[in-house]
């Protein structure tokens, strides 16, 4: 998207919050988005409204600039080195 620029969403009709604190986010959005279940977002309020946010790790601008540091890394068989 353009910087600046903002497009709206269609809702379905208004989301009503559960006795949990959830909200059900339209699945057309979540597409739109590339989000999926279990994607980190971040969740601010700014002026007033909520806002939602993909969630960037700090290290996203890092990834791939530090030889040896990249996206897939296989935890357990790099523990299993260790030894």
């Amino acid at each position: 998207m353009e910087q600046g620029k903002r497009t709206r969403a269609r809702r379905a009709g208004p989301a009503r919050i559960s006795s949990k604190n959830q909200v059900t986010l339209p699945a057309a959005v979540l597409r739109s988005l590339g989000l999926h279940a279990g994607d980190p977002v971040d969740i601010e309020e700014e002026d007033g409204r909520i806002v939602i946010r993909r969630h960037r790790s700090r290290f996203d601008g890092v990834v791939g600039t530090v030889p040896g540091f990249t996206e897939a890394v296989d935890v357990e068989a790099s523990r299993a080195s260790w030894s």
